[in-house]
């Protein structure tokens, strides 16, 4: 076959394609499948443009790094590119000329310059390729140009930049009187607990108190002696004060029969709790309040003794001794005052407050009958 021949027959292609494409075109459908009708604006359909996609551009590509290599214009290819510029001057003209008409075309259309969605997919995008880029080359992710501090993405810099940035939003929210100056409030506090979680573990390996940090913690301990007293004020006012509303000292429920704890909260202090763990607190206790001179049960001045005046005379009516009427253990009986069923005996009043709690009986339903040795009163049992 001759070169004449092979030009006849690629004009005879050239013209049965684009006689092809223009009565497809004609009836709104895709110029390359024939089968759908194209995306707005474009002559193909998406699942056509989508398969040409990647062939496009990857030869954009590959033609506009040689044009680059030469020095010329990549988009054109045969003028250099303007100063400071990428492109040649005619090349920025048309290109200028092409988008103010079709930002035209979409304002009397109604329609955006950009579908928003995809450009804030786009920015992102091309963000976190830039920054991984500059992040591998130990430059500054922001600026690109100076390198990053130690143990931080930015150069100092933009990292001054973005604190003087961020000192004048948040300036500008508190003045507004929004919380955390505008921030996010529970971005804030989640960044507050890792802060201070990372703070407490410092501390820890440093062998320092957790609370203050300053002190060194107590043998054995993780906090000093005076956040350990701080501590157990609070415990105590936050007792005392639950104690005389009638709650549960421990969840603020309300409490069963003048008790301190509630029935739930009594039954898992009686059942979870840990009996070695419990005496060993009470034996550090113990000594450490009789070194400093004090009542070992409530921690007052006891002149040198183990325990106060009022202390030792509860501990001692408190005794099991003899006292001429042997003293055994009281048991009591809960009788539904409707029915007259009795449930029991129970040993103890937290017994009573989970019967009662499973039975979903009130106090006002239900009569407890206490069997107790004549000289319970004296020995304080009732």
């Amino acid at each position: 076959m001759t070169g004449q021949d092979i030009e006849k027959l690629r004009a005879h292609y050239r013209e049965s394609y684009h006689r092809k494409t223009a009565a497809r075109r004609a009836k709104g459908l895709c110029v390359t499948c024939g089968k759908r009708p194209p995306t707005p604006g474009r002559t193909r359909c998406e699942p056509c443009a989508a398969k040409k996609r990647p062939g496009d551009r990857a030869r954009h590509h590959r033609r506009t790094a040689e044009r680059v290599a030469a020095g010329m214009c990549p988009r054109c290819g045969e003028r250099p590119p303007a100063p400071e510029r990428s492109q040649c001057e005619p090349c920025l003209t048309k290109d200028a000329a092409a988008g103010r008409a079709r930002d035209a075309r979409l304002r009397v259309a109604g329609l955006p310059r950009r579908d928003p969605a995809r450009e804030r997919e786009y920015r992102r995008e091309h963000t976190r390729r830039q920054a991984e880029a500059r992040r591998a080359e130990g430059l500054c992710t922001a600026c690109g140009q100076a390198p990053a501090v130690p143990g931080r993405v930015s150069c100092e810099p933009c990292l001054e930049k973005r604190r003087a940035s961020d000192r004048a939003k948040y300036a500008a929210g508190k003045a507004a009187g929004k919380p955390y100056g505008g921030a996010d409030p529970e971005a804030k506090r989640r960044a507050a607990r890792a802060r201070g979680k990372r703070r407490r573990e410092a501390w820890r390996d440093a062998g320092l108190c957790v609370r203050c940090g300053a002190p060194p913690a107590v043998e054995g301990g993780t906090i000093c002696s005076p956040c350990q007293e701080k501590r157990r004020a609070k415990a105590r006012r936050k007792y005392a004060e639950r104690r005389a509303a009638g709650l549960c000292t421990k969840c603020g429920s309300p409490a069963f029969g003048g008790q301190s704890y509630c029935g739930p909260c009594a039954v898992a202090r009686s059942t979870g709790r840990c009996t070695e763990l419990k005496n060993a607190a009470a034996r550090r206790r113990y000594v450490e309040r009789r070194a400093r001179g004090l009542c070992t049960d409530c921690g007052e001045p006891s002149q040198g003794a183990a325990r106060c005046v009022p202390c030792a005379e509860r501990s001692y009516h408190r005794s099991a001794h003899f006292r001429g009427i042997p003293v055994w253990d009281p048991t009591w009986t809960v009788v539904e005052l409707d029915t007259g069923r009795e449930h029991g005996p129970f040993t103890n009043e937290a017994d009573i407050a989970l019967c009662l709690a499973f039975a979903k009986l009130g106090r006002d339903q239900v009569e407890i009958v206490t069997d107790a040795s004549p000289m319970a009163s004296y020995a304080s049992w009732a």
